[in-house]
């Protein structure tokens, strides 16, 4: 349009000029007006009578110009109008020029859409990354193509799941690369449509196309084909996985596909290479064979030798043979048999141990008939062989039970029996305890397999239960024996806290009652204890060892002294686990009368006279829990109750060795108290002191080996024979030699020497060691005092004491000397006459 613009459509529709065209008119508009509205004014003027001012006023200069104006303006608008005219009329006739071009533009997208919206093709529109597409056409329903929009657009519903993978993978090429491709497509209801996907500019479209008559025969051949050459090459890469040579031969009878395992067995990198050198798995001997047997049966199936790897093997050969070709498959014959063989001799070796095992066990299998049991369950049950032999089932086994009147009598066997067959359909192991009718108690462990069957186990826990009632009534027996002692105890764990205290302790204390129960840290009765002596040093260091984390802590042991004058001694005594025990006495009495007396000495004698009474009756009550601990550690190592790692086995072995250990101290106070007491009574017997020493030494072994300690024996004529009781001969040279194996270096020797000296049998045993000295050579001797010097620890301090009280109790004596060279020399002199023992004895 003129001047640049552009039309625009009022609201009838019709077209107008530009907006300059518009604001002149409009001026010429009020030029116009503001003339005709002077003529008017004038106009008045005249008709009030006035005539000679209108006169003069129509010839003045201001209405000359006035009419000057208008008429120049009635003439631009007159050439306005005409303008005006001549551009509507070329207005007119673009307008009509376009709608023609509409009109052809309109006919050519309605035959465009009558070519797209046939019946035989669906087309779909993306327009760049925008996931609403635009559908156009449609196919038919017997294409198996749905019509909906939403439906269709979910491919993976209407395809089948092979070209909806397909199309899937392919529309996302054509729409992020432009990649354009031509694919057969199936549906699920058995069409065949293709699939056409193009780009133009930022447009992606996908073309449906239904097919017919050889197009869809030949796009199905196209698809299968497709189809047969993924499941193939599937089947390949699983046979490449495959440990087992397999092959496929064309109908000439060449190999042209093997996998792994053949090259490998034909020393090969890979199958092609294999296929390429024409290599065989079988001999040519063997090759006619199962040539042979394919012309007769058409497959050949059976061992055959060959050389795998180098290795002559037997191999089980399966191939198959059609008109298209062959395919075989070996499978390694050997491997296979030494797993059987294995798992016979394991399973021989299993039953070989269940036998020799002292607890019943039999085995069922799913049909619920014996397998397997052990000589332990025959001899329980009292079955015979025979019976045992025909392999009975679950419920006749428990029916042979009845009969032999081993289980009580049930008031409904037959619903008894039953709820205990139950187990075959059970998944998790079952627990009870049967209580038999000659009184056995028996801990029933019924164990499903997973494949089908049942392991039962029969543990005879009579003793087990017997020890643990024993062991309760002794528990209680022993609280209340603390409940009615006059001496006040309390016992500590490892954490510090108060597990038991008698009635004393809290008398004694003044505690109140929340103080005096268990679980209580001896900080919070720190307080009430500090609060009733005169000096709380004591009672530091008494509560500092009550927490001390040393294994070597020893026992300690003090006076202390109330406000209100008492007088108090206490025992501080390690026990198992990390455990204390705090004892307290009244000495109050005793001092009073030591300080009016001065027979202080008698009053220390007595003290430890009660001492040594309690630590041989608390003794005697560790003996049986810490049996039950050694017991049950040693249980814990054996492979019946199953299997324990690295770090459980090293814990269980320092249970075991800490419950020797303290069952050896034990052991060591119990006989110096019965010396004391003189209740020790001696079997003095002719004994030969080799094996003696032989059997010491073995015991001794680990800890020999260990630090390299070598030893030396040399028993003299007439030395061979030893007056004494076997087995405190035994403890007085095993006492003897662990003292000198643990104060000899590495690397160092012991060295045991009999020999006769007068009417006594001299035996003697050195070390290299330190030298005892003069003034502790006497000492060394008392009670709880340990070897100085010793380099693996200074032990309990009773081995030479136990040695010394034996060799007096024989009649002997016991002295020590300085070794030749370096090291300590125990010198032990036995009455070489039978009769002198025995009187000493």
């Amino acid at each position: 349009m003129p001047g640049g613009g552009r039309p625009w459509t009022g609201h009838a529709g019709r077209r107008h000029g530009p907006r300059w065209m518009r604001a002149l008119a409009a001026v010429q508009l009020t030029i116009a007006a503001a003339a005709i509205t002077s003529l008017a004014a004038n106009a008045a003027f005249a008709q009030t009578g006035v005539a000679e001012g209108f006169v003069a006023g129509l010839f003045s200069s201001n209405n000359i110009i006035l009419l000057a104006v208008f008429g120049g303006a009635m003439s631009f608008a007159l050439l306005s109008a005409s303008w005006l005219i001549l551009e509507r009329g070329r207005i007119t006739s673009e307008n009509a020029e376009m709608k023609a071009r509409i009109a052809d533009l309109r006919a050519a997208n309605e035959r465009i859409e009558a070519l797209v919206n046939v019946a035989d093709q669906r087309i779909v529109v993306w327009n760049g990354s925008d996931d609403s597409p635009a559908i156009m056409g449609r196919l038919s329903t017997a294409s198996g193509a749905p019509q909906e929009r939403a439906e269709f657009l979910a491919f993976g519903r209407w395809l089948s799941p092979d070209s909806a993978i397909s199309f899937e993978s392919a529309l996302k090429r054509l729409r992020g690369g432009a990649e354009a491709f031509d694919l057969p497509l199936v549906t699920r209801k058995g069409g065949v449509i293709e699939a056409q996907g193009r780009t133009s500019g930022r447009f992606a479209f996908v073309r449906f196309v239904e097919l017919s008559g050889e197009r869809s025969a030949l796009s199905r051949l196209e698809a299968e084909h497709a189809r047969l050459m993924a499941t193939f090459d599937t089947i390949q890469a699983l046979f490449d996985l495959l440990r087992m040579p397999v092959w496929l031969k064309d109908s000439s009878g060449e190999i042209y596909w093997a996998n792994r395992a053949y090259a490998e067995a034909v020393d090969r990198p890979d199958g092609e290479a294999a296929v390429r050198d024409r290599l065989q798995l079988l001999d040519s001997f063997e090759r006619r064979e199962v040539a042979a047997a394919e012309r007769e049966r058409g497959f050949f199936q059976g061992p055959l030798p060959a050389v795998v790897s180098g290795d002559r093997r037997i191999l089980d050969v399966a191939e198959a043979k059609t008109a298209a070709g062959a395919a075989g498959i070996a499978v390694d014959r050997g491997e296979i048999e030494a797993v059987r063989a294995m798992l016979r001799q394991t399973v021989a070796s299993h039953r070989q141990t269940l036998d020799h095992l002292a607890t019943p066990i039999a085995m069922f299998d799913r049909q619920q008939r014996l397998q397997f049991c052990n000589s332990s369950f025959q001899k329980l049950w009292s079955l015979g062989e025979g019976f045992l032999a025909g392999q009975p089932t679950n419920a006749q086994v428990l029916d042979a039970f009845r009969e032999a009147r081993k289980l009580p009598e049930r008031p409904d066997w037959r619903k008894w029996r039953d709820g205990q067959l139950e187990i075959y359909q059970a998944v998790e192991p079952r627990h009870e305890f049967w209580h038999l009718a000659d009184g056995q108690t028996l801990r029933v462990i019924a164990n499903p397999h997973s494949e089908g069957g049942v392991t039962w186990v029969f543990e005879d826990v009579t003793e087990q239960l017997a020890l643990q009632s024993n062991y309760n009534a002794l528990m209680r027996v022993q609280g209340e024996t603390l409940d009615h002692l006059a001496e006040a105890v309390a016992v500590f764990g490892p954490d510090g806290r108060l597990r038991l205290c008698n009635p004393a302790f809290s008398e004694l204390w003044r505690l109140e009652a929340g103080l005096a129960l268990a679980g209580t840290h001896v900080s919070a009765l720190s307080g009430a204890c500090r609060a009733r002596l005169v000096a709380n040093e004591e009672w530091d260091a008494i509560a500092a060892a009550i927490t001390d984390v040393d294994e070597m802590r020893g026992e300690k042991g003090g006076r202390l002294e109330t406000v209100d004058g008492k007088v108090l001694d206490y025992g501080l005594v390690p026990l198992p686990e990390g455990q204390s025990m705090l004892t307290l006495v009244d000495m109050t009495a005793a001092v009073n009368e030591e300080r009016a007396l001065k027979e202080r000495n008698e009053a220390l004698e007595q003290s430890d006279l009660i001492k040594s009474r309690f630590l041989q009756h608390v003794s005697y009550e560790l003996r049986v829990p810490l049996t039950s601990i050694a017991g049950f550690a040693e249980m814990l190592t054996m492979p019946e109750t199953g299997r324990l790692n690295a770090k459980q086995s090293e814990y269980v072995g320092h249970v075991t060795s800490a419950a020797g250990t303290l069952k050896s101290m034990i052991d060591d106070i119990l006989d110096l108290t019965t010396i004391d007491a003189g209740a020790m009574a001696l079997d003095i017997a002719p004994t030969r002191l080799a094996p003696l020493i032989d059997s010491c030494l073995a015991q001794l072994d680990e800890r020999m080996r260990a630090h390299a300690i070598e030893t030396g024996i040399s028993i003299e004529p007439g030395a061979e024979m030893l007056m004494t009781d076997p087995d405190r001969g035994r403890q007085i040279l095993l006492n003897l030699l662990a003292n000198a194996v643990a104060a000899s270096p590495d690397g160092g020797t012991v060295t045991i020497t009999a020999a006769p000296v007068g009417d006594m049998i001299e035996i003697a045993v050195a070390d290299q060691g330190p030298t005892v000295p003069r003034e502790e050579r006497q000492r060394v001797f008392d009670r709880f005092e340990a070897r100085a010097g010793a380099r693996r620890g200074r032990g309990s301090g009773l081995s030479l004491p136990i040695v010394k009280s034996f060799v007096e109790l024989h009649g002997g004596t016991v002295h020590v000397e300085d070794a030749d060279g370096r090291g300590a020399r125990f010198v032990c002199r036995f009455p070489h006459d039978r009769e002198a023992a025995r009187a000493a004895a």
